[in-house]
């Protein structure tokens, strides 16, 4: 069994094309695997391998739509809708005021 060939953080960034710092807050967020060859959690020493930074490439990758698996919807596709007068309901608005409305006080003129 041949043990892999553990990269340091700057080769890993480089191979990936990215800044030891993106890389950092790559494994952070658990999104690339690496390995602790450091004595404790306090001051990991990271290391990552050649089989893991594939796998990343490989998941990142963007798919051919045509040939990529049709995304599962979890809701209908079918909507249901309706045309809205907004001008129809200022109107009943307007005129429900209107016959609702309360005498201003004033008097008319005769």
């Amino acid at each position: 069994m041949t043990t892999p060939m553990l990269l340091t953080p700057q080769v890993a960034a480089e191979r990936l094309g990215i800044s030891t710092r993106q890389l950092r807050d790559l494994t952070d967020e658990g999104q690339l695997r690496w390995i602790n060859i450091g004595l404790g959690r306090k001051r990991p020493t990271r290391r990552y391998t050649e089989a893991d930074l594939e796998a990343f490439i490989e998941e990142r990758a963007a798919k051919c739509r045509s040939t990529r698996e049709q995304d599962k919807r979890l809701i209908p596709t079918t909507s249901s809708y309706a045309v809205v007068d907004f001008r129809a309901i200022l109107a009943q608005k307007t005129a429900a005021r209107r016959s609702g409305s309360k005498p201003s006080g004033k008097k008319k003129p005769s």
